[in-house]
């Protein structure tokens, strides 16, 4: 058995300075990978940090809520000092509000401290739907037809077709989104959408399959293409089909990406003419936004078997009911087994720092 000096430290750092949904919905995720009871506690040492609404630090033994209840509270400043003497080898990030995986991820950036998933500059892009749809288009990525609104410039399209998705540019989980279908409801769809961000995007509606696929780089930097997930929908999938949400805030519900039965299917039924296609567009999208360690893609077939990137989800908790994790588990391989993939990745960001 290793000795405590000799296994590899590991902070989760989870919260939310935007609100208590997002609050919320992180510490979710953070307790369910903390909670894996197959995690490697023999390499692994876990310590967690916990950003508060009010932005003070909180560092309890675990992360519930009344062990953060009763924990000191720092500055950001004191917490920063106290994760240096800490002596942290790799950082998981659970923040999913734009704050929380842009800034607080550059933090541990600058004091050189690794962490599993996606940097800071191609956050920045991922977190604006039409930032993203704009680095793929000319990254030669299939992306639908679209346009990008700003409230108070432009904020009417100057073209649109019918039917239309109207959704914020800075929200997921399908929070603000409509699909329109006359004219005459565009105009609400567009209000609505900008009550949840300044920028919107009035996107081609792809008629078709919705299929979720996930990219991870192996040990040795290459790409691999996880089992493809479809839901099966009517015309798109909305936040009550994401997430158990109950009078505005999130839920206990331990099932809490919704499931009902026959709504999925992993791995989906695909030709092998679509799934070369689908390959070729998620690598390629994944090598034109710079991604790091693994990326997740929500993609509309067209009816003529062409794959669509609609948007990125480039954050993941690594609970076992995440999607690159339950992905994973269908690929037929060992080593991408929950919690395998994770401890993977851990281990190599460990060993990239140390060279």
């Amino acid at each position: 058995m290793s000795g405590e000096s000799d296994k590899i430290k590991v902070l989760h750092v989870a919260g939310s300075t935007k609100n208590e949904f997002y609050y919320d919905l992180s510490l979710y995720y953070c307790r369910k990978c903390n909670d894996c009871m197959e995690l490697d506690r023999e390499t692994f040492e876990y310590f967690f940090a916990i950003v508060n609404l009010d932005r003070s630090w909180s560092f309890p033994p675990k992360p519930e809520t009344s062990a953060i209840a009763s924990s000191t509270r720092f500055s950001e400043e004191e917490a920063l000092d106290k994760i240096r003497e800490m002596k942290i080898n790799v950082m998981v990030p659970h923040m999913f509000c734009i704050e929380g995986v842009t800034y607080y991820r550059s933090i541990f950036d600058k004091m050189n401290i690794p962490f599993v998933g996606n940097k800071e500059h191609t956050i920045q892009i991922a977190v604006d739907k039409g930032l993203t749809k704009d680095a793929l288009y000319k990254g030669g990525v299939q992306v639908p037809k679209a346009e990008v609104l700003t409230k108070g410039k432009n904020e009417y399209p100057e073209k649109v077709e019918f039917p239309c998705i109207v959704k914020p540019c800075q929200e997921d989980n399908s929070l603000g989104l409509s699909l329109v279908k006359q004219q005459k409801d565009l105009e609400k769809a567009i209000d609505f959408a900008f009550t949840y961000s300044d920028r919107i995007l009035v996107d081609e509606y792809i008629a078709g399959r919705e299929i979720r696929v996930g990219v991870i780089e192996e040990m040795d930097g290459s790409l691999t293409v996880l089992p493809k997930l479809e839901y099966f929908v009517d015309e798109i999938r909305t936040t009550e089909k994401k997430l158990a949400i109950q009078n505005g805030k999130l839920t206990d519900d331990p099932q809490n990406d919704v499931k009902e039965e026959g709504d999925r299917e992993c791995p989906a039924k695909l030709s092998v003419e679509l799934e070369l296609r689908i390959d070729e567009q998620v690598k390629k999208a994944h090598e034109v936004m710079k991604c790091t360690h693994y990326s997740l893609w929500d993609i509309r077939i067209s009816k003529e078997d062409q794959p669509y990137i609609l948007e990125s989800c480039l954050f993941c908790s690594f609970s076992p009911l995440s999607v690159i994790p339950c992905l994973g588990n269908e690929a037929g391989r060992k080593d991408l087994m929950h919690p395998k993939m994770f401890q993977m990745f851990m281990s190599k960001v460990a060993h990239e720092k140390k060279n």
